[in-house]
């Protein structure tokens, strides 16, 4: 039985694939404490297992499944990477620049501590950053060096060797610096900090937000007293001074009356409400007794996302917008979230909002639609992918990749990576203003990032081959200790560059310094410890440039580490 296993994975390599995928996922998601491998570190590892046996797996699958998940990733960072390069965001992207610029310098001086060849290079940088993207841009590099296969499956295989044996303490090592060593070198309390941030964002004046969360507003039915404040009032003038309220819905001697703001209501009249949680208590005096009345509450509502486009509120903060938009314009309509990049973003009168945001409206059906045509586009809910866009952008990148130019006498080109990533990025930021071009929705977007890096590390740990075990004997402890250095130094050195240098609020640097390693773990633990989401502030800035960033200096270690 186990020959014909082992016979039918060397003939069918496709299958053997597949099967490091599927078990590489698997102990990926093994949980020790709060830790896991993950999928992709999970596949590589199972790779390197199951490549013993000698497989020949196709080259170009490695580059198929790379193009994927990079083009995802400039897909999805596209709004962001471009809407961050202002003087707003101006200091997040310096913090990226330095701390991506302080790990290739200690990767390199590793290399020349060390003497590695460019593969256990360019694998040191991608396992002690956790920036698999690294590897990526590297591998193509490598081969442009004009080397004989057997030299370009060696470093390929050092690669997958080095990331193996950095990757843990990469992960492990940023998640407890960032969530809990960072804040002590700060004497940082990590509540206390977030609670002076949203102070500073505002969070004393809600009545001064846009809205509220959607979770504290309630529907309610109550009866118009005789002679009492709202009776020979217009609906108008009941908003105009009870601004916690908007009337939706009335209903008069049996006869459903929809919102008209010019109606003046009279004893016994049903009224159904939105309300403020917190202002339930004095509907009865202002309005009159409550009622459970079906039909005055059944008024139409919709719920949306709005990705916001405009320019007139793109860069403007919450409070801001609110002043912008008239009484008129956005009652009835209550914020649930806000997000950006899929993490959400604190709900706080100063807190900016960005082009490519995602704001979720919940109100009265015409209410929602007029604010949205102001703020931006809905996002419907279309799962269709312009996939002739998508696998032409590819083509694209990978023609750009191969265009080279000179400076002095060296050869400089973006490689495969690079090429796909810079057109995904102008596709993605496109699409954000233009969605009738380009859509690929989230899902796919997640499918495209998560199978394609997960295939990649599977098949790079099959092609590392018997090879693997001699180079773990020969450089493991070297490359380990190697590993600890890249995944430390860079964050204390952006660490006190960024709090003493750039002034930025520690709440901000701790999600920057995430974001600028492009590892959301370390962020999710100190929006955890704080109880606080203010960290996706600095997060998505420095996650969109560094994602950049990081993958260029693929090439670059290979060009240096290569002569």
């Amino acid at each position: 039985m186990l020959d014909f296993l082992l016979n039918a994975l060397r003939s069918a390599p496709e299958t053997a694939v597949f099967l490091t995928i599927a078990l590489g996922v698997l102990l990926g998601r093994i949980h020790i404490g709060s830790f896991h491998l993950g999928s992709v570190a999970g596949a590589l590892l199972v790779g390197l297992l199951v490549g013993q046996i000698g497989l020949e797996v196709p080259h170009v699958l490695k580059s198929v499944f790379f193009v994927m998940f990079i083009y995802a990733v400039g897909f999805k960072s596209g709004p962001e990477f471009f809407g961050s390069l202002n003087s707003g965001t101006l200091k997040l992207v310096i913090l990226s620049v330095v701390l991506c610029a302080t790990a290739l310098a200690m990767i390199l001086l590793m290399f020349y501590v060390y003497k590695f060849d460019a593969g256990f290079t360019a694998g040191l940088g991608a396992g002690a950053l956790t920036d698999t993207a690294i590897m990526g841009t590297a591998s193509s590099a490598i081969n442009q060096l004009g080397l004989d296969p057997a030299e370009v499956a060696k470093l390929n295989s050092h690669m997958a060797v080095a990331y193996a044996i950095t990757y843990l303490f990469g992960t492990i090592g940023l998640i407890v610096f960032v969530g809990s060593v960072a804040p002590k070198l700060l004497g940082v309390d990590l509540k206390a900090s977030a609670r002076e941030l949203e102070l500073e964002l505002g969070i004393a004046k809600d009545e001064d937000a846009i809205t509220i969360p959607y979770t504290r507003i309630v529907v309610r039915a109550h009866q118009v007293l005789a002679g009492g404040n709202a009776d020979g009032k217009s609906i108008a003038d009941i908003e105009k001074l009870h601004t916690a309220l908007s009337v939706e819905r009335v209903v008069r001697d049996g006869k459903i009356i929809e919102r008209d703001s010019r109606f003046v209501l009279k004893g016994g009249d049903i009224v159904g409400v939105y309300s403020l949680r917190e202002a339930v208590s004095s509907l009865t005096e202002w309005v009159g007794p409550e009622v459970d009345h079906e039909e005055s509450m059944s008024f139409p509502t919709r719920s949306v996302d709005i990705i916001l486009t405009s320019a007139e509120f793109a860069g403007k903060t919450l409070h801001e917008i609110r002043s912008k938009l008239t009484a008129a314009d956005r009652l009835g309509c209550f914020l649930n979230d806000i997000t950006r990049q899929g993490y959400p973003l604190p709900q706080l009168p100063n807190t900016q909002i960005r082009r490519g945001d995602v704001i979720s409206i919940t109100g009265r059906t015409s209410s929602v639609e007029a604010l949205a045509k102001r703020l931006g586009r809905i996002r419907e809910s279309n799962y269709k992918s312009d996939i002739a866009v998508h696998a032409l952008g590819m083509v694209i990148g990978s023609l750009l990749g191969m265009l080279s130019a000179h400076v002095g006498m060296i050869p400089v080109e973006l490689g495969v990576g690079g090429g796909v990533l810079v057109t995904a990025l102008a596709i993605g930021w496109y699409n954000s203003r233009h969605p009738e071009i380009g859509a690929l929705p989230p899902a796919a977007q997640w499918a495209f990032s998560e199978f394609g890096l997960t295939a990649f590390g599977a098949v790079v740990g099959l092609l590392a081959g018997p090879q693997a075990i001699t180079a773990m004997q020969e450089h493991g402890v070297s490359l380990l200790l190697s590993g600890v250095v890249v995944t430390l130094v860079p964050p204390i050195v952006a660490l006190y560059f960024g709090r003493y240098i750039l002034r930025l609020h520690p709440m901000i640097l701790f999600g920057a310094l995430a974001g600028a390693q492009t590892e959301a773990a370390s962020m999710n633990k100190i929006i955890d410890a704080s109880g606080s989401n203010t960290p996706v502030i600095g997060f998505t800035v420095c996650y969109a440039i560094s994602n950049v960033l990081l993958a260029v200096c693929g090439p670059i270690i290979i060009f240096i580490a290569a002569g």
